[in-house]
């Protein structure tokens, strides 16, 4: 919020990461744009870490103030008597909110009356100064909201607490006792679908059961069709209803995420069964999109509690690894992976495991295109919201890899057409795998990055970039054929004709790309030269030839001559 309420029209805000591709140092200074917003939370880091990070501060700190951007470091409490004294005049102590005021304005918000709160039950008084996670407040708001809804008749505020209150106190004991009461596998099997597609039609709910039960291998039923309970009487036996469009739910509230919790925690043998069953109840046509989402957040949420981060590793390699002929269902399987990293790379705790999994992935010379698909999407969209560094580096492996598309490269130019920081590290990047010549896309990545410049030549003329620039010039006129740099060096030509301002640093940097080499120098000449001639109106001609005359004075200049 600190750094939100900075906000200009210039620089942009990144999250620090400590872990990064990289190790010593840790805080790169270069990667400070002017006025830019950061962030380094080390709340959840161990100690040893933030004692290398406090060693580099002072320095990196130096250009923040120089940059005229802004920094903002979080600590734990256990961190905070290791601050040392250069920065305890830095310090602020952030207390934690009243838990009855934050819970006040949650239920104001969902449109119960001040007045109905301005006396909180006992036992939810009781619960809230226990100093409850504010994560847990807001669960109990959600419900108390839908205990409003539910039950807006005799009761009232008292009755909703209650029920609210009890759905996240007391599920957890309940679902065991009913999971311990429930001995045949069809019924566990049908309570555990219910909880996992909870809200889902009745339909779906069946078939996930059945299809749940031949994943762990349970024997069919023996019975004839019509002597089995039907399924209002099965799901009654687990306290779930159908509502009036066939939609099944349980009757308490809290009870659905009661249960998955119970399931991973206390059936570890069948985990491993749980995520083959999802990536195949995923496909299901009977789910909605939005029941397939919630399948998503809700296996994601027990994979990452049970510190089991691989099984969705595992299950978004299977949805991309190849491409089915039906393309609504390829469609389903890219949405699901998808949605399936956006959890894990947002995750407060397992988000830098799936950073560090996409980089590499990323980093694959034989990437399933599905996957690279889905990779391109959620570094684009996801993580460029607070990691756009790393978001670049991933898109430019990507880039580099890609064949037959452009996805990749697309993705990345639009991330760092507005960022003058990032256009910089991009070009730092090309110069230096340009110069290794392992990746001939480089060289194509550097001309669609050179046909952008038009739009900003102050990327150029202002950017203390001169030398990587003429650097990846120079490749391009040695490595690609006319055809593929004449087009960004004409606009480059066009501009320099158009804006005096930018016209010198323009030429300087096409001149200094000639490395003084005369065939180089030539080839630039001729094809300046070519571009003058082209003018289709008399007023377009005598700038043109200007603006020749004076590269070639620039050339004899770089020559000696």
């Amino acid at each position: 919020m600190l750094l939100h309420e900075l906000a200009k029209d210039e620089g942009t805000f990144h999250e620090l990461t400590p872990e990064g591709e990289r190790k010593k140092p840790y805080l790169i200074a270069d990667h400070i744009g002017e006025n830019d917003r950061l962030l380094l939370n080390m709340s959840t880091r161990d100690e040893s870490l933030w004692s290398d990070i406090q060693d580099e501060l002072s320095s990196f700190r130096q250009t923040v103030v120089e940059r005229r951007a802004h920094l903002v470091v979080v600590l734990p409490d256990r961190l905070a008597h290791r601050l040392d004294p250069p920065f305890q005049r830095f310090r602020a102590d952030i207390d934690r909110p009243s838990g009855r005021e934050v819970l006040r304005r949650y239920a104001r918000l969902s449109g119960i009356a001040p007045d109905d709160t301005a006396v909180l039950p006992a036992d939810l008084v009781s619960y809230l100064d226990r100093n409850p996670p504010l994560r847990d407040i807001a669960a109990l708001a959600h419900y108390l909201a839908r205990a409003r809804t539910a039950s807006p008749g005799p009761g009232g505020f008292p009755k909703w607490c209650d029920e609210a209150l009890g759905a996240v106190t007391d599920r957890a004991k309940q679902a065991a006792d009913d999971v311990a009461s429930l001995r045949g596998g069809p019924q566990r099997a049908l309570l555990l679908s219910t909880a996992m597609l909870h809200g889902a039609h009745a339909d779906a709910v069946h078939r996930a059961t059945r299809d749940l039960l031949r994943t762990v291998g349970h024997p069919d039923d023996p019975a004839p069709p019509l002597e089995r309970a039907d399924l209002a009487e099965r799901f009654r036996s687990i306290n779930a209803e159908r509502d009036a469009k066939g939609k099944v739910r349980f009757t308490g509230l809290g009870y659905a995420p009661a249960v998955r919790t119970h399931f991973w925690a206390t059936m570890p043998e069948l985990r491993r069964h749980f995520r083959v069953w999802v990536g195949s109840t995923v496909e299901l046509r009977t789910l909605t999109q939005d029941n397939r989402d919630r399948l998503i957040a809700r296996f994601t949420e027990q994979c990452l509690r049970t510190e089991r981060p691989g099984d969705l590793v595992t299950l978004v390699e299977q949805w991309t690894g190849s491409a089915p002929a039906d393309a609504s269902l390829r469609t389903i399987r890219q949405r699901a992976a998808a949605h399936s990293l956006e959890h894990g790379l947002t995750h407060e705790s397992w988000g830098h495991y799936f950073r560090t999994k996409t980089y590499d992935w990323s980093r694959e010379r034989r990437l399933a295109p599905g996957l690279a698909e889905v990779l391109v999407g959620v570094c684009g969209e996801v993580m460029a919201v607070r990691y756009p560094d790393q978001a670049m580096v991933r898109l430019h492996h990507l880039a580099r890899r890609e064949r037959g598309t452009t996805t990749a490269r697309d993705a990345l130019l639009r991330l760092v057409s507005d960022d003058r920081r990032l256009h910089h590290r991009l070009l730092d990047r090309l110069d230096r795998g340009i110069a290794l010549a392992e990746w001939p896309a480089d060289v194509d990545l550097f001309l669609a990055l050179a046909d952008s410049v038009p739009a900003r030549p102050s990327l150029v003329t202002g950017s203390g970039m001169r030398r990587q620039w003429a650097a990846c010039w120079r490749a391009a006129l040695q490595l690609r054929p006319r055809g593929a740099w004449s087009a960004p060096m004409e606009r480059w030509l066009a501009l320099a004709s158009e804006d005096s301002r930018c016209r010198e640093g323009l030429l300087s940097v096409l001149v200094d790309s000639g490395g003084g080499r005369s065939d180089l120098l030539s080839l630039l000449y001729v094809a300046t030269r070519d571009w003058a001639r082209s003018a289709e109106s008399p007023s377009d001609h005598s700038p043109r030839t200007d603006l020749a005359d004076r590269f070639l004075q620039m050339i004899d200049a770089a020559q000696g001559l």
